[in-house]
């Protein structure tokens, strides 16, 4: 025994030592690189979901802002209005996909003298804008108010949540505006 002692290198309870904390080193390097990746996916997702909020809010706030005649339905809570980018009758609405759509109703007439009635859809924010996000939510809420000359003036009220499972909000937003034409009013 002396004799192997007396020899250079490591004892079997040295080598088994070093590797026990080389693997506890090697899991450790495991668990924290895959809790960057992991932090680094769900800043990816928040960040995607504040890009498509931004741009549905100012999709939305171009459309207020440049609209008027604005109600909201009882039943749907979908906002109607005039658009000076899509006409009469248009409702701001989700498709269900979760994307912002634009729903204009025209009316008219057939030969017959029936009336008609046809919709078009719009998407101002391209499919593209909804890479891994979708809109959970959106409202609206209209606030009206007589002037001192009893003209009455809205403001829109849109709260927007955006979504990257359908069930956690990565990014919500209220935004008040009012509408351009009102100021002919005053």
């Amino acid at each position: 025994m002396k004799k192997l002692r007396n020899k250079k290198g490591f004892t079997l309870v040295e080598v088994l030592v070093a590797t026990l904390i080389l693997a506890i080193f090697v899991s450790m390097a495991i668990v924290g690189t895959s809790a960057l990746f992991g932090t680094g996916e769900q800043m990816m997702a928040v960040s995607k979901a504040a890009v498509l909020g931004s741009d549905v809010m100012k999709a939305v706030t171009n459309e207020v802002r440049f609209g008027e005649g604005f109600s909201l339905d009882a039943d749907t809570k979908v906002m109607k209005y005039k658009s000076t980018t899509y006409g009469e009758g248009c409702e701001m609405t989700l498709d269900d996909k979760g994307h912002l759509m634009i729903v204009q109703t025209s009316k008219g007439t057939d030969l017959a003298g029936e009336e008609t009635s046809a919709n078009k859809n719009f998407f101002p924010i391209g499919s593209a804008a909804y890479d891994e996000v979708r809109i959970k939510s959106i409202g609206f809420a209209i606030e009206e108010k007589k002037d001192a000359k009893d003209n009455i003036r809205q403001s829109i009220t849109c709260t927007l949540a955006i979504t990257s499972d359908g069930e956690n909000t990565l990014w919500n937003k209220t935004v008040t505006v009012v509408p351009l034409y009102q100021k002919a009013l005053a």
